[in-house]
């Protein structure tokens, strides 16, 4: 899948828009037959947010509203924004891949499609923390194969914003053994947002 396709999505033209990215990545995805009739869910939430929250991959509850971060896994999302004093409507919401998926289909040609789109959605948003949620997002913004366990607990820089790896909300709602863990990193990521 390697193709001049890819190639100049790395490159964001100066002053675009999140509707022009989301518009250009739908239109690619279209012409491509492994995306052709696939459900589409983009970033949502205000543009110049101070905090965005990157996931893996849209869920089957983010269908009817075509927001991400919906049902079960959403409501763990908002828990663990309130922690910290937040609201999902403080936050830009999005995902590295923006289709409906399972885990089979996050292939290196499926990330290699989306993950450039998602590093131009960030480039316009500019927030000055990112919350990666889980291995997919953070290997694809850090440029790492180290696992989120390895990763979570500190900061990293992308691109001259704060970073904070962590597990994923879904993931809680099957170990709910990590959700200490994850209130650590908040809670750097609540001192983090104070001191700006």
């Amino acid at each position: 899948m390697q193709d001049s396709l890819f190639l100049d999505s790395e490159t964001p033209e100066a002053n675009e828009t999140l509707d022009e990215i989301n518009a250009e990545l739908l239109r690619r995805a279209v012409s491509l037959p492994q995306f052709k009739e696939r459900i589409f869910i983009f970033g949502d939430g205000p543009v110049a947010a101070t905090i965005a929250v990157v996931g893996e991959s849209p869920g089957l509850p983010d269908i009817e509203s075509g927001k991400p971060f919906m049902g079960p896994a959403g409501q763990m999302l908002e828990r663990i924004l309130a922690s910290i004093g937040l609201a999902r409507r403080d936050c830009f919401l999005t995902n590295t891949v923006k289709m409906i998926s399972n885990g089979d289909e996050m292939t290196a040609d499926v990330l290699n499609f989306f993950t450039p789109f998602l590093h131009r959605e960030l480039r316009v948003v500019r927030p000055s923390v990112i919350i990666s949620f889980g291995n997919t997002p953070t290997r694809a913004l850090l440029h790492t194969k180290k696992p989120i366990s390895q990763l979570r607990g500190e900061f990293h820089d992308y691109q001259g914003m704060q970073l904070m790896p962590t597990f994923n909300p879904a993931y809680l709602l099957r170990d709910p053994t990590k959700k200490r863990e994850v209130w650590e990193d908040m809670k750097k990521v609540r001192a983090q947002l104070a001191s700006q």
